[in-house]
């Protein structure tokens, strides 16, 4: 510790405090963050800023600001006063009782999304006040500077939080490093982050927070879509998933396809509208790269003679079925699909198909279910495609047409299938471009002004950038060489940026060999199907005795309710209660197909849970609380096992049909 700081100058027993408190800190860290912890110790304590005493006795020290003015980086007063005032006026509520907890009393306080944003360290006062305040917050903490960060590990305990993985450190404000850390804790965030800010940090490396708290932002808007997308679509996906059974069963998934092109280039065959500029060179490239293209494409790439190697598919709407209808010959063009992806797409290909793995499909066959590799989940088809380009072995990996942006006041290239259905009101005075222009403008709300890779200026809607969000992520995350040979579009992040005829010059050097992707025909034995069919069978039975069991909860539920006021009562059906709950623990595998279908419902229990935190005064009104969030979590888990009742009879049909034909 700094000869001439307050740290050294203390009593001996504080300083032994210090240093006991450090240790503790850096021990918990470890567990967690090593490569962070490391770093912190291998920091000298003399380089940590001087502390100064306050009138409370805490401590504050002095920073010189961005413009090189000095300024405090707490009050030299009341530190911790301060600290309780910013979380009064910068979160949601106010304290309602004493200055430490809100009233546990208190039926409508809401302490759900308890998930902060905290811009600025200092000695952790903000943090400790957060724990003090609130029943176990998740607390992300933005801090670049190592000599506050280890100072503060000195002054507050943060061992509880970090060991309970509820404390994360950003030191850094990388996209790819922000949005790993902050993946784990998705729901949290989704249930309501908060952002507090010390005031130091408007004026002390004001950049950093300001770009911290940007690329947050970001991670949120595109979660908001994934969870939206996984809340709104369980059931269809669910539907999907048990109705593209027959081919899950009789072809095998991706996982003979690895590594097969490892060293080839991949050209990655995207519906923006600058795949215009470069369609005509593909043809000429087939034999010596692998071409994937997304399902919007497919039929395009046919008519003009370049059939892809691979199409990929995802979408679980029935729609997307149309991208395969009408199709005479698929040829040799292989799909790769997603287990979600609708069942009519799959009906519809007869060709090759690789299914990825499916959770849902191993809860469904459980011993019968076959092995399957899966890929990292994407967004939208051209997700998909870069993985498994990856996945492939692929290196590099081209991107055509994937431009993330109306390049151009275009929505799509020329000549793709919306033209056929536009035709009866184009002419004179309706142009397929001003077709496009009308279906660009009906986002105009969320329409953003960015500059693409010519200096020009673009639009992209919400959906566009929350895609390009994850492709930076990934591209920069990736080992294979990724070249932008869109010749339009946004710059993407770990990218390199040429002409496709640069980069099939310098990359489609050598031809592919014609059985690169052969497999050798291994059709499924009839026992197999046997199998999945017994399986299937045998789910329907204890989903009925699951369903048994919860609607018997749901009337003790209700008796429990008017029992609050009669504690013998009330404890007898609580033990009846648990022994439910320990027969439902016998079908723990069923159980989860049924969470599968009612997503809403676990996340609205997830959030109940953190409403109704254990460690809280137990009340009447809090007990009422519990008892309500059971009734509405075992409801909608009966609809949820009425909802697969329905289901699964069809899904067996589909698989005898299958291994009959």
């Amino acid at each position: 510790m700094p000869a001439g700081s307050s740290l050294a100058s203390a009593a001996p027993p504080s300083l032994a405090e210090f240093r006991a408190r450090y240790v503790e800190n850096l021990a918990a860290l470890y567990a967690v963050d090593p490569k962070l912890a490391s770093r912190l110790e291998a920091l000298p304590f003399a380089d940590t800023p001087a502390l100064e005493p306050t009138r409370d006795g805490l401590f504050t020290f002095r920073l010189t600001a961005d413009d090189g003015r000095p300024i405090y980086a707490h009050s030299r007063y009341r530190p911790r006063e301060e600290a309780q005032a910013l979380i009064a006026q910068q979160g949601r509520r106010a304290p309602a009782s004493a200055p430490g907890r809100p009233d546990p009393d208190d039926e409508d306080d809401e302490t759900e999304g308890l998930c902060f944003l905290v811009n600025g360290l200092g000695l952790g006062y903000l943090v400790a006040e957060l724990e003090a305040r609130y029943p176990r917050p998740l607390l992300i903490v933005a801090e670049d500077d190592l000599t506050v960060l280890k100072a503060a590990l000195c002054v507050t305990d943060f061992s509880k939080p970090l060991r309970e993985r509820r404390l994360t450190f950003l030191t850094s404000a990388d996209k790819g490093t922000v949005h790993e850390r902050l993946r784990p804790a998705l729901t949290p965030i989704m249930l309501g982050l908060r952002l507090l800010a010390s005031p130091y940090t408007s004026r002390w490396h004001a950049a950093f927070h300001a770009g911290v708290r940007s690329l947050v932002r970001d991670f949120v808007s595109y979660s908001r879509v994934q969870m939206y997308s996984l809340l709104r679509n369980a059931r269809i996906t669910c539907k999907n998933i048990a109705f593209n059974l027959p081919t899950y069963l009789s072809q095998p998934g991706v996982e003979v396809l690895k590594e097969r092109a490892a060293g080839y280039p991949a050209i990655l065959v995207a519906a923006g509208p600058s795949l215009a500029r470069n369609f005509d060179q593909l043809a000429g490239l087939r034999d010596r790269a692998v071409l994937i293209g997304v399902q919007t494409v497919l039929k395009l790439m046919l008519s003009r003679g370049v059939p892809p190697h691979f199409v990929t598919a995802l979408d679980y709407h029935e729609i997307s079925a149309q991208f395969f209808r009408g199709i005479p010959d698929f040829g040799a063009v292989i799909l790769v699909a997603e287990p979600k992806v609708s069942w009519h797409v799959l009906d519809e290909f007869r060709g090759r198909a690789h299914v990825l793995h499916a959770a849902f499909a191993d809860d469904l066959l459980q011993a019968a279910a076959p092995p399957r590799a899966a890929l990292p989940a994407g967004s939208t088809v051209a997700h998909l495609s870069f993985y498994l380009a990856q996945h492939l072995g692929c290196d590099p990996i081209i991107l055509v047409g994937q431009d993330l942006s109306f390049t151009e006041a275009l929505y799509y290239p020329p000549g793709m299938q919306v033209e056929r259905i536009w035709a009866p009101e184009l002419g004179r005075f309706m142009t397929v471009e001003t077709k496009q222009w009308e279906r660009i403008m009906r986002m105009r709300s969320g329409l953003q002004r960015v500059t693409d890779i010519h200096g020009r200026p673009a639009y992209v809607d919400d959906q566009m950038f929350t895609y390009a969000e994850q492709f930076q992520a990934d591209f920069l995350a990736s080992r294979a060489r990724v070249i932008h040979a869109c010749e339009g579009g946004i710059p993407l992040a770990g990218t390199e940026i040429m002409t496709l005829r640069a980069a099939a010059e310098r990359f489609c050097t050598r031809p592919l060999p014609p059985d690169l992707f052969a497999l050798p025909p291994s059709p499924p034995g009839p026992e197999a199907c046997r199998s999945a069919c017994a399986a299937l069978e045998e789910r329907l039975r204890e989903l009925h005795e699951i369903r048994a069991i919860a609607t018997e909860t749901l009337t003790e539920l209700d008796r429990l309710a008017g029992l609050l006021d009669r504690p013998a009562e009330f404890n007898r059906g609580v033990a009846r209660i648990d022994e439910l709950r320990v027969r439902m623990a016998r079908y723990d595998r069923t159980y989860g197909l049924v969470s599968h279908v009612s997503q809403l419902a676990e996340l609205r229990r997830v959030q109940a849970d953190r409403t109704i935190s254990d460690e809280q005064r137990e009340t009447p009104a809090r007990a009422r609380r519990r008892l309500r969030r059971d009734r509405e979590y075992v409801a909608a888990l009966i609809d949820g096992c009425d909802y697969l009742l329905g289901l699964l009879p069809e899904a067996l049909r589909r698989v005898r049909e299958r291994s009959a034909s």
